[in-house]
């Protein structure tokens, strides 16, 4: 049950920075504006992320929100 509500959250996290990342892309702002944007976009996702964490078993859901942290913030870079 926990690992379904973790697998669920990481899916949604998934499908928001997906959705933020074509957002930055088609952007009119200036590349530093939309790169400044899109990483406190990373940011703020990966907070809301761990604020779902459930209290017990939280090690693997706050793993899992730091590594799309992470790959929020590369795709960042990339643009």
């Amino acid at each position: 049950m926990r690992l379904r509500a973790i697998g669920v959250v990481v899916g949604m996290v998934a499908a928001v920075v997906a959705t933020a990342a074509d957002a930055a892309v088609k952007s009119p702002w200036r590349v530093a504006e939309s790169g400044n944007a899109c990483l406190i976009n990373c940011a703020s996702q990966n907070d809301a992320c761990k604020r779902v964490c459930p209290t017990s078993y939280n090690g693997p859901c706050l793993s899992a929100c730091d590594n799309q942290a992470q790959f929020c913030q590369q795709s960042c870079q990339r643009k």
